[in-house]
């Protein structure tokens, strides 16, 4: 007669042992690996000089510093871009560590002009005795441009494109004067930390006579927790539960924003299935069919 014991507690035991190591190098890639997500913006009205000029998105780092730092530059470094944004959230208003953001800082500048919008975190830190003082210092000294609701022009040849950079949504600020004397033909750049304005920002471009904008975003870090082989993100600062923003592209009012996951975490955040990325957007002019006015791949 078999006397042996049913063995479905060992199987019970392993199964839960596979799934805790499953969890557990999931959690260490999603909070670990940076991705580089390409984009390609098509547009006809984009000038020659700008055609193939790429730009790297670095949202939402954080500060994080060490080893990591150097992994992220050297991401941004392979993709050889012609300016990086940094669109808000580079320091954490909960553990601040400027002098990680001037590293970062200092090693960026020496692969590509930068300008720089202030996100939730800058604006907390900005209350606190003494500011941003030493953040702006260090943004200047590498020759990043700060842009609180202002627009850049960036030239090239002899040829123009325009930057708008802000802090503030529409209502609170207003681009207009300064929109009033550019050369709109060639669609207006923009970044933005909150994408919850994307349609506020759209439409304003429309008003003061940029028929097309790309915004650049972050500040939802991908919805933190997503469904696997989705953009269906659980929680995201500024929209809540199921936020409609999360990752990619995004379409309004003839306009486009890119949306980054950002390249950090705060606090005691994790994520999951949704890694750190970097975007890079390279501009492409199709002069040659009017018919692609506009594409975006």
């Amino acid at each position: 007669m078999n006397t042996a014991k049913p063995k479905k507690p060992k199987k019970i035991l392993t199964v839960i042992f596979v799934l805790i190591m499953l969890a557990a190098v999931q959690l260490s890639w999603s909070n670990g690996y940076v991705a580089v997500e390409k984009f390609e913006y098509r547009d006809p009205d984009i000038p020659e000089s700008f055609d193939g000029v790429k730009i790297a998105v670095v949202t939402d780092y954080h500060n994080h510093g060490g080893a990591y730092e150097d992994r992220l530059v050297n991401k941004i470094k392979e993709q050889s871009p012609d300016y990086i944004f940094y669109v808000g959230d580079i320091i954490d208003s909960y553990f601040t560590d400027i002098d990680k953001a001037e590293s970062l800082f200092r090693k960026c500048s020496e692969i590509a002009p930068g300008y720089l919008v202030y996100g939730n975190h800058e604006l907390r830190v900005r209350k606190n005795e003494g500011g941003l003082e030493q953040y702006d210092r260090a943004a200047g000294k590498y020759g990043i441009s700060i842009l609180n609701n202002e627009i850049a022009d960036l030239e090239k040849n002899g040829e123009h494109m325009y930057l708008a950079g802000t802090t503030d949504t529409v209502g609170l600020f207003d681009i207009s004067e300064a929109a009033k004397e550019l050369d709109k033909s060639a669609p207006l750049l923009w970044i933005h930390h909150y994408p919850e304005d994307f349609s506020v920002l759209a439409e304003s471009a429309k008003k003061d006579g940029f028929e097309h904008a790309l915004v650049f975003s972050g500040h939802a870090h991908g919805g933190l927790v997503q469904i696997p082989f989705t953009r269906t993100g659980i929680y995201a600062p500024g929209q809540g539960f199921l936020p409609e923003y999360t990752e990619g592209e995004y379409f309004y009012n003839d306009c486009e924003m890119i949306l980054s996951r950002g390249c950090g975490n705060s606090s005691i955040s994790l994520r999951t299935f949704d890694t750190f990325e970097v975007v890079l957007c390279e501009l492409r002019s199709d002069k040659g069919d009017a018919n692609e006015k506009n594409t975006h791949y």
